[in-house]
Parts: C-alpha cells; sequence; structure tokens
C-alpha cells in the first residue's frame, strides 16, 4: 500500500466549528448549573417608605449588605452566617473600609428581635452608619 507524501506547501488546518462547540457546551453547561443569590431567591419583601432613594453601588461607595429574611436566616452579601459567626464576618466586612457603614434589609415578615439583634451586632463593632433598605410604594393604576 502506498501512502501519498506531503507536499511542502501544505499547511494543517485548525477545526474551528469544534471548538466552537465545546466552547458554548462549556458555557451552556456552566450558566445552567451556577445559582444566582439574590432577592428573588430569599424572596424578600421589603418595606415600601416614600422617601426611598437609591444607594451608590460602585466600588467606591460598596457597602456590606446584611440581609435578614422572614425565616430568621441573615446573609452578609449572599452568603448565609450563623447567629454565633455574625460578629466575626461582619467584622471582616468592615475591616478594610475606611467608611464603616452597612446596608440592612430586613423582610417586613422578618422578627423584629432578628433585626434589632443585627444593629446591636453591627454597632458594637464600630458601624457608624447603618442605613435601612426599602422600596417605594407602587403608583395605584389611573
Amino acid at each position: 500500500m502506498r501512502l501519498a507524501k506531503l507536499g511542502r506547501h501544505s499547511k494543517p488546518e485548525i477545526q474551528m466549528s469544534s471548538l466552537i462547540d465545546v466552547v458554548f457546551l462549556l458555557l451552556l453547561f456552566y450558566a445552567v448549573t451556577t445559582q444566582f443569590v439574590s432577592n428573588q431567591r430569599l424572596k424578600l419583601k421589603l418595606p415600601e417608605a416614600k422617601t426611598s432613594q437609591a444607594v451608590g453601588r460602585n466600588e467606591a461607595q460598596k457597602m456590606p449588605v446584611v440581609t435578614v429574611a422572614k425565616d430568621g436566616s441573615i446573609w452578609i452579601d449572599g452568603r448565609r452566617v450563623s447567629d454565633a459567626d455574625l460578629e466575626r464576618t461582619l467584622k471582616t466586612a468592615l475591616a478594610n473600609r475606611p467608611k464603616k457603614a452597612i446596608v440592612l434589609k430586613g423582610d417586613r415578615g422578618a422578627d423584629y428581635g432578628i433585626v434589632v439583634h443585627v444593629l446591636d451586632v453591627a454597632r458594637s463593632i464600630g458601624a457608624t452608619s447603618i442605613q435601612m433598605s426599602t422600596v417605594k410604594p407602587q403608583k395605584a393604576p389611573e
């Protein structure tokens, strides 16, 4: 059996369609398996306030967000925190920030005692500003 010899001028080729398929499948797999922690996942219903304002969220103004869910669970920047670790985790979150401020999001159905406990812990570790998060009431249809 005789094999054909490759000429000196033939160039190797890379099949891009297979590479694109593999990259697309990896991207699709990543998107489907990633869990997004958000207010929708926590099903948080913030209290309404007519004077509610948006908080600056650029890197210079970014503050740790402490969330108290309806079931009493406490979350700091999207990670669930036990009551025993609350003080240590909040201290770590405020450690390198020149402005010792936090944003507190409490579900309107959350236990008031837990919200007050989070406020107390934040003040005891040196938080100088605690912003309560609310939403503007929706306008009634006319």
